[in-house]
């Protein structure tokens, strides 16, 4: 809810001035290895020669620098060991030197593929212990019933340190790797001369486990995550399905894709999907009869997909570039865009009709927002769908951002016009007229309609990071008193808690002169600023808490309570002591339109907590928050959340996400 405006009296502001005044990625990775399987013909094909490509394909589906194709090595005798096949840098003959490690071809290959991950706590990941304690079955549970996508940049670090750290497979004991014949033991502490890596299972034990952290990565719509977890795995460890080879076309690693669509072409030669991904590998590989030979097929069998067989059509016999490129509705008859379609596009460089983002999965509105193809118009589109399912990262959406040209007219009108226009388009006009404004006190009066606009969307916290850079920019002066509540604010959010802290120093200096203005932001400001961990010369005490409480009384009785139940529920949370007359002030019931936790997930997360069981914590934290982020709990379910999280070493994440909590709730 956005504040109203109110006047303290002599007493409250003389009150207020005495007592505030003075890498190395954690997986062992095998060599990249050819995917290319044996050709499985079609039913009723015949196998044609055909001549190999001259060049390696080009990337179709990410920009310079971006992840590319997979390109199996093309020297690579996979008959032969390391050892065998030789380092080109060293000389024939050469052998270890007594200084370096003894890595065993054996204890590579014992790795669990389902326990590799990305990242290791050097570069901000969890351990290797991370499931200790927890039992599989209800951590696959979970993980299926988990909606991932979050507007909480709190919460969206700790699904990426969920998802991708290296660590034992929950159930799973965790050895250590040998480094000169030297096992070490202590399991609970990073030691030299060894990485941690848990202990080998069958691979079909953990194919689930590895199935649903590839589904939940592919659903944060991150894919150079994807691209990077999915070429590091061997093909082996997961079972081939639709869902999986879309992945691998999203990727870039068609020959992955192919691979899996004619082992599965053995087992059901009559599947459309299959059918239709063979077609898509035969006409890539220029193998045109072969792909019209399957396309009959498919219509035999009664499928009616025109579209599709008219791009399969169009790959296959290779159009001139001219051609293709004059043909503009490709995509007018689709009904919905998945990975092959998108594939299919791409690699034709045909225009993708808008009205298809809207269903499209995170990782093609991913792929679409990145894609030097794509109209720059239309990237803009697909990573604004992609932001606001929250599954679009801020620093790159600024980007996109940045790349829109508007009228000197419209910078000068930008709040009037953003006022009519509630899109993303609106929201790039201000971002950008505020971050070119070289009045500060217009500047400000950008940034609040930007906060004003975050307040509909309960979108605070990305908000504030989106726009960082404009306010930091701002610094403390009488003429921007009546901003400070709001600047401050975007400046915690932003995580610049010492631009926060010299706001507050300002506006309290100007409290103890006697200034009203200054006054009302010292109480606006204070609540979130105590909670942020900033406490140098900030007070907490029963008296300032009457005086935040008194100051409320502007709000509705129920809002009022409401408002006081959720600051004192985070405030105990981190460790703060609320005086029990304060809480009795709130035994009455109330309206409250925030949901609890369910019970069982209430349950769990306690007894995860108190028995220090990470993953547990971090994944039923992360369930607790729901479709609708973590803003929406009502005050108990806030406390246990944050409890639970601090419980287990998060404390910077449980401030953090109390600060994200507040500010979506009026603070």
């Amino acid at each position: 809810m956005i504040r109203k405006e109110f006047k303290y009296r002599a007493l409250c502001v003389t009150a207020v001035v005495t007592f505030l005044s003075p890498g190395v990625l954690w997986a062992a990775q095998e060599e990249k290895r050819d995917l290319q399987q044996p050709v499985t013909e079609a039913p009723g094909e015949t196998t044609t020669p055909h001549t190999p490509a001259q060049h390696k394909p080009r990337s179709i589906l990410f920009p310079s620098g971006e992840p590319g194709p997979y390109i199996p090595a093309e020297t690579t005798d996979l008959s032969k060991t390391p050892v065998e096949q030789g380092d080109s840098n060293q000389d024939a003959g050469q052998g270890n030197s007594s200084d370096e490690p003894i890595i065993e071809t054996m204890e590579l290959n014992a790795v669990e593929p389902a326990a590799m991950g990305l990242i290791g706590p050097v570069e901000g990941g969890f351990t290797v212990n991370l499931w200790q304690g927890s039992e599989r079955k209800w951590i696959e549970k979970w993980l299926g019933q988990w909606h991932v996508p979050t507007k909480s940049p709190v919460l969206a670090q700790l699904t990426e340190r969920l998802l991708l750290s290296a660590a034992a497979v929950p159930g799973n004991t965790v050895v250590q790797t040998l480094e000169r014949g030297v096992a070490q033991e202590d399991m609970s502490q990073e030691q030299p001369g060894g990485t941690a890596f848990p202990a080998a299972e069958k691979p079909q034990d953990n194919q689930n486990f590895l199935a649903l952290r590839i589904e939940k990565i592919s659903e944060t719509g991150q894919l150079e995550n994807l691209v990077s977890f999915l070429n590091m795995l061997p093909p082996e460890s997961y079972a081939g399905s639709h869902k999986i080879s879309d992945l691998m076309l999203m990727s870039g690693n068609v020959a992955t894709a192919c691979s899996i669509a004619r082992q599965h072409m053995e087992e059901m030669p009559v599947d459309p999907y299959w059918l239709k991904l063979l077609a898509y590998c035969q006409a890539m590989e220029g193998r045109g009869d072969s792909a019209g030979l399957t396309i009959e097929l498919l219509m035999e069998q009664g499928n009616t997909d025109f579209v599709f067989f008219d791009l399969i059509n169009k790959l296959s016999f290779k159009q001139d570039e001219e051609g293709i490129a004059q043909d503009r509705s490709l995509s007018s008859g689709l009904s919905q865009l998945d990975p092959l379609t998108y594939s299919l596009l791409s690699v034709l460089e045909q225009p993708i009709d808008t009205k298809l983002f809207a269903e499209a999965s995170p990782v093609v509105l991913y792929a679409l927002a990145s894609n030097v193809n794509v109209p720059k118009e239309e990237r803009f589109l697909a990573a604004a769908e992609s932001y606001r399912r929250g599954t679009y990262p801020v620093d790159k959406l600024t980007a996109h951002y940045n790349s829109l040209r508007f009228s000197a007219e419209e910078y000068e009108n930008a709040i009037s016009i953003a006022r009519g226009d509630d899109s993303a388009l609106g929201d790039a006009l201000l971002y950008q007229a505020a971050a070119k404004q070289i009045n500060d006190q217009y500047k400000a009066e950008m940034l609040r309609e930007i906060w004003n606009r975050a307040v509909q969307s309960q979108d605070m916290a990305r908000v504030a990071r989106l726009n960082a850079r404009t306010v930091n920019s701002l610094a403390p002066s009488d003429a921007l008193l009546q901003h400070a509540h709001h600047i401050s604010r975007g400046l915690l959010l932003a995580g610049n808690d010492a631009k926060a802290q010299a706001w507050f120093d300002f506006v309290r200096t100007e409290a103890y002169n006697g200034n009203s203005d200054a006054t009302r932001a010292l109480m606006d400001i204070w609540p979130m600023l105590i909670l942020s961990g900033e406490k140098d010369g900030i007070p907490w005490s029963r008296e300032i808490l009457d005086l935040w409480w008194n100051g409320q009384m502007v709000l509705s009785p129920d809002q009022r309570a409401e408002k006081a139940g959720l600051f004192y529920s985070i405030a105990e949370a981190l460790g703060f002591n609320v005086p029990e007359e304060l809480w009795q002030e709130l035994t009455g019931p109330l309206t409250m339109q925030a949901k609890p936790l369910p019970v069982a997930l209430w349950r769990r997360l306690i007894a995860a907590a108190a028995e220090k069981r990470t993953g547990e914590v971090v994944l039923l934290g992360l369930m607790a928050a729901g479709e609708n982020d973590p803003w929406h709990l009502d005050p108990t379910g806030v406390s246990a959340l944050i409890r639970a999280l601090r419980s287990v070493g998060l404390e910077k994440e449980a401030r953090q996400l109390g600060l994200e909590i507040m500010a979506n709730n009026g603070f």
